[in-house]
């Protein structure tokens, strides 16, 4: 091969590496391009309109890199693990068929295509990522970005003038801006430069999640780094106040603590005790500060009744009714909302999907795409049981069976992680998984 063609193909490769790392970065952004805006009220913009979102663009330019590296150089595929790269498919061709069936088939052969993506993403991370340091780089950076702008809103109690970026126009006095009402006053949670605290929420615990597990596995000063990044992001996934990501995060950190416990690595241990009375003291000063807050949000041990609780339960309740009525097809991918509206004339509730994406997959892809999601997220759990003992000993394997446990953890909370504002977050831990997973086996 000549100098020439040496040179071009670690341009392409170099460009490919790049755009990965800018897709994680930009995973919480809301900054998008409105390609085409289809108004159908009271339906929230978002699920109806044709949107680019940065990482929509990064991911573009990612596949185009890597496509022409494969051009110049081409070669055999690796799907990675079997069973994963079946059910990804499985999930892709079951989008393919909701359309038949779907509500608003222009809008489910768009994220058809979103689908098509996500797969060609996989495909780059089992083929392409040689180190964890393409992950964990841009989470970090991704961290940096985001914890300082979401600290100033909760102090500021309002936006801080980074529109341009993508930050919304936030007023608690504003209906609509997700706020904690405290005997009269609305107090403002912290989104960042994402679309909503809990999207926000979500992003921080994972990346948390992906800096505790260097704190547990890394080598030389790589603990103490991550250690600082994760005290200076961790005010800002309080000041969320998303339930499902605290919850996330607290059981996956508690999880890899006794799985160290276990193996007897006492040195992760004290780490991780170290940093966690760190944390403590890091946060102490916020719950001091804005302890109604802290209690109105966990409604004093009261959850079940709270009013969104209840909204959800609801939405449970009628997305069941969805998907018996459309278990053979589904309804279409991203058309919950639409279908919702068409189905229920009186519904006390905002159109919005069910807040369960085992439910909600169903209901859009029908019983095979449910099906393929239930393998996918019962796959890890299982693995785990059955080769825990091995696992422990095997950083990557654990790193990414944290991240999977965190995001299903939260999935079965919320949605966004099957629509666009997170669904990469899931292709991008089964392929991290997937390439864990081989690599444990050479």
């Amino acid at each position: 091969m000549s100098l020439s063609q040496n040179k071009t193909m670690r341009f392409f490769e170099i460009g490919a590496e790049i755009f990965f790392a800018l897709t994680i970065i930009f995973l919480p952004f809301r900054w998008r391009i409105d390609v085409w805006v289809r108004p159908m009220p009271p339906l929230y913009s978002d699920y109806t309109n044709f949107q680019l979102f940065l990482t929509d663009i990064t991911l573009i330019y990612l596949l185009i890199f890597w496509f022409a590296l494969l051009i110049i150089q081409p070669r055999k595929l690796n799907a990675g693990n079997a069973l994963i790269f079946i059910c990804l498919i499985g999930l892709t061709v079951s989008g393919i068929i909701s359309v038949f069936g779907s509500v608003d088939s222009i809008l489910s052969r768009y994220h058809v295509f979103r689908f098509i993506l996500l797969l060609l993403f996989y495909l780059y991370i089992v083929n392409e990522l040689q180190s964890p340091l393409w992950v964990i780089v841009p989470i970090a950076l991704q961290i940096i970005i985001q914890a300082p702008v979401a600290i100033g809103q909760s102090l500021a109690q309002s936006s801080l003038g980074l529109q341009t970026f993508g930050e919304i126009f936030l007023d608690p006095q504003i209906l609509g801006t997700s706020i904690i009402p405290i005997d009269g006053i609305r107090f403002l949670r912290a989104y960042g430069l994402s679309d909503h605290p809990n999207i926000l929420g979500g992003a921080i615990a994972f990346s948390l999640i992906i800096l505790f597990a260097v704190v547990l596995y890394g080598k030389n000063r790589q603990p103490l780094f991550s250690s600082i990044l994760f005290l200076i992001a961790f005010p800002a996934l309080i000041m969320t106040f998303s339930r499902s990501a605290w919850l996330s995060f607290g059981l996956v950190t508690s999880f890899m603590v006794a799985c160290e416990a276990f193996a007897q690595k006492w040195d992760s241990v004290k780490r991780a005790s170290l940093l966690g009375m760190l944390s403590l003291v890091v946060i102490l000063p916020i719950l001091f500060q804005q302890t109604s807050a802290f209690e109105k949000r966990v409604n004093a041990g009261n959850v079940i009744n709270d009013a969104t609780m209840q909204q959800r339960d609801y939405l449970l309740e009628v997305g069941n009714t969805l998907f018996v009525e459309h278990f053979a097809r589904g309804i279409g991918l991203s058309a919950t909302p639409l279908a919702l509206k068409e189905r229920f004339e009186n519904f006390p509730a905002n159109y919005q999907p069910p807040h369960y994406v085992p439910l909600l997959v169903a209901i859009e892809t029908g019983v095979l795409g449910g099906m393929f999601y239930l393998i996918l997220f019962l796959m890890p759990f299982v693995l785990f049981i059955l080769k825990w003992k091995t696992y422990i000993h095997q950083p990557y394997v654990m790193a990414s069976l944290a991240l999977i446990f965190a995001i299903s953890i939260v999935s079965l909370f919320d949605y966004y992680t099957w629509y666009v504002t997170g669904r990469v977050w899931h292709w991008l831990a089964w392929g991290i998984f997937s390439l864990a997973l081989q690599k444990a086996n050479e």
